[in-house]
């Protein structure tokens, strides 16, 4: 007995900390691959973190710390083995747009904003947990994540254009005020700036696209090619730091300054109801994107090695990392893609390379640290513009546009909105727009008249199949549930049809889509009965699923009704009609 009690309770531990799990059997060539994998994500993570930090309107120690918070707490709390967490350009995007509108950037009382932004996204995340929010994730489409990703970082792209000019940053980040702000200081155009912008842009985009032919050229392995191409970031910010030394331009373009070479301290930020009302709205749609940025990030990973990840338990790594990050001064943070993949394609096993990673960020910061005081904010800038780029997916919109008119509409009236009132509005007229497409197309759903295919046992649309049908039975497939949106186009139909068929004796419903059965639904089904009586006509049920039927069951219609409910078309047929 005392044995199984504590079984039990390291398997709940186990499910709170999946640390615990996947630390079971763990060996010396899983440490060897998590190290390796660890270091190698290093090279991606500090310049990332600190182009997100500016992004985001923080000091560059902000994402520095955001990162090393976010990487330890969810390598105990998360249930992806690949996933590594910390500050991402969307949600640094969001950030931005949300603190900015409560605080001048920059400035003392925007930080305490976003600590706090980051503290409710976390609370927000660990509440979603508690009401099993992550069953219900499929309420975001793929056409509204889609959208919102691919204006979200056009309007990155255009938030970074007066960094890589080396002008002052826009203090409005709606696309209107980003672009008046630009025609108004063009002419005060950094051109160092500008050169050390393009040589950037230039260099990351030729990593992308020739170092990896030139590197297999060299005969490295799949992993190593990949885990170097994808540190091409790292190279651009050593390469600005030189440049920027060697040619003494500190004074000459804009420059990251000085970073603390210590270690964050930690204090919590109280949150008054007032905070709470003015920025929970907002806080809820960061951590939103926080969950289906990281869970997708995190499925696609999980699928290459046969594993999986559980998006409830996900809520609670997430929501403690945000929580981790506002403890050190940090903004929201979440699954990243870049920097999951390289920890992935190095041969990461276990959360263990988060915190070889971690580890790493901490040397990096009291060792290198005021190395990074020369970086360039250009340099930066153009890690930001290459980053966003590649969150456009042309073929997933290509896809979209082509295969699904809804889908489509659902596209277009997020991106756009997301590009005109910003991302929160955005987010939610594309939820809105989801909803009011879905409506309007179940209130005229599907529907045939389906007749029987030869002497075999399937039934088929009349309007597309050669099938024997027969004069005194109207057999009609309804695609849809019953229920108050469409029950009154359903009636419509059926009256219409019946009204061309003065030979009908039968009508026989097919339930084969019909999922539930609404009030509306089972009264237009009394009615429809109570009026086909009247013109000779008796209404039949077939092939209704088992929990339609149960409530059917406890209703009058059913015990009053003249038909019968058939268990398949087929014995419906050939007992009505003979066929």
């Amino acid at each position: 007995g005392a044995f199984q009690s504590l079984n039990r309770l390291v398997q709940k531990a186990a499910s709170l900390l999946p640390i615990l799990d996947w630390s079971r059997g763990y060996a010396s060539p899983e440490l060897r691959a998590d190290v390796v994998a660890g270091s190698v994500v290093l090279f991606v993570t500090v310049p990332q973190v600190i182009a997100y930090a500016f992004l985001a309107g923080m000091p560059a120690e902000a994402g520095l710390y955001g990162a090393l918070f976010a990487l330890v707490i969810y390598a105990f709390f998360g249930s992806s083995r690949a996933l590594a967490v910390g500050p991402t350009a969307i949600v640094a995007m969001m950030t931005l747009e949300v603190a900015s509108l409560h605080a001048e950037v920059g400035g003392e009382e925007y930080a305490v904003v976003v600590v706090q932004l980051s503290l409710i996204t976390g609370l927000m995340l660990i509440a979603l947990r508690i009401v099993n929010f992550g069953s219900v994730v499929s309420f975001l489409s793929h056409a509204v994540v889609t959208g919102f990703i691919t204006a979200a970082a056009i309007l990155i792209i255009s938030n970074q254009m007066s960094a890589l000019l080396g002008i002052s940053a826009s203090p409005d980040t709606s696309m209107v005020g980003m672009g008046s702000h630009l025609l108004t200081e063009l002419a005060e155009t950094n051109h160092l700036a500008l050169a050390v912008s393009v040589v950037a842009l230039l260099l990351l985009f030729l990593c992308r696209s020739r170092l990896r032919p030139l590197l297999e050229r060299l005969g490295l392995s799949e992993t190593l090619i990949d885990s170097l191409v994808k540190s091409a970031p790292m190279y651009v910010v050593v390469l600005g730091i030189l440049l920027t030394e060697l040619l003494d331009l500190q004074g000459s373009l804009p420059v990251v300054g000085s970073i603390p070479a210590s270690l964050p301290d930690i204090s919590l930020n109280w949150i008054s109801f007032t905070t709470l009302e003015t920025l929970g709205p907002s806080a809820f749609l960061i951590a939103l994107v926080v969950f289906i940025e990281s869970t997708s990030i995190g499925t696609a990973m999980a699928s290459k090695s046969r594993d999986k990840i559980d998006a409830n338990q996900e809520l609670v790594g997430l929501g403690a990392a945000n929580v981790g990050a506002s403890l050190v001064g940090a903004f929201p943070v979440a699954g990243s893609f870049a920097r999951s993949a390289v920890n992935f394609s190095a041969g990461a096993v276990s959360p263990l390379a988060s915190l070889v990673t971690a580890a790493l960020l901490v040397v990096t910061i009291l060792v290198l640290a005021p190395f990074f005081y020369g970086l360039p904010k250009a340099v930066l800038a153009a890690i930001i513009v290459v980053s966003a780029w590649q969150l456009i997916d042309v073929a997933a919109i290509r896809k979209i546009i082509d295969f699904n008119r809804t889908d489509a509409i659902t596209f277009g009236v997020t991106f756009s909105a997301v590009l005109v009132f910003g991302v929160d509005a955005g987010v939610l007229a594309g939820v809105v727009i989801s909803f009011v497409l879905l409506i309007r197309n179940s209130a005229r759903p599907n529907i045939a008249v389906v007749g029987r295919v030869g002497n075999s046992e399937h039934f088929r649309n009349v309007e597309r199949h050669e099938v024997n049908t027969s004069a005194k039975l109207l057999a009609i497939r309804v695609d849809e549930s019953l229920y108050f949106v469409n029950a009154r186009f359903i009636e419509s139909y059926v009256l219409n049809e019946l009204a061309n068929r003065a030979e009908v004796e039968h009508l026989l419903l097919i339930c084969t889509a019909t999922n539930f059965i609404d009030t509306s639904g089972l009264e237009m089904l009394e009615e429809l009965s109570e009026n086909l009586i009247e013109t000779g006509v008796t209404l039949h049920l077939a092939e209704v699923k088992g929990p339609v039927m149960d409530k059917l069951k406890a209703t009058s219609f059913y015990q009053n009704m003249r038909g019968k409910v058939y268990f398949t078309t087929d014995i419906a047929m050939r007992e009505l009609a003979g066929i």
